[in-house]
């Protein structure tokens, strides 16, 4: 991924369950279908779609992406259900979750939240368990 590159030693992360667990999550996010109130925050979105209220503690998806690729815990290849997709599309970062089968949900480029094919949108990315280290 076109992201920059962080050349540091990984550490491990504590893992904690999220609040809303990911069928919950994928149900939350399907539910706001067509909302436009999401336009400009994936990262919000997604957050809040695991039950998490109060800020990620990452300024934005570019911020995510390169603290979870300081912690080695970005992956390559097909998403599972679930997972975090962090993708660049239109010049910056983005994140979508996805429904497997190559298809994400979240508020995309146009703005409303919606189900894409994920190779629609973009050929360069990386997938993430849904890790919020900093949720609250």
């Amino acid at each position: 991924m076109a992201c920059g590159e962080v050349v540091v030693e990984g550490r491990s992360v504590p893992r904690v369950a999220n609040p809303r667990d990911t069928e919950s999550a994928l149900n939350w996010q399907l539910e706001r279908i067509g909302s436009a109130a999401w336009l400009d925050w994936p990262l919000k979105f997604q957050r809040m779609a695991f039950g998490y209220a109060n800020d990620s503690g990452w300024h934005d998806a570019s911020d995510a992406v390169s603290w979870l690729d300081h912690h080695k815990l970005l992956h390559e290849g097909e998403a599972p259900r679930g997972a975090l997709v962090w993708y660049h599309a239109a010049d910056r970062i983005r994140v979508a979750c996805s429904l497997g089968s190559g298809q994400v949900v979240g508020p995309l480029l146009t703005g409303p939240v919606e189900v894409a094919d994920l190779r629609s949108l973009t050929t360069d990315y990386v997938w993430s368990d849904p890790h919020f280290p900093f949720g609250h």
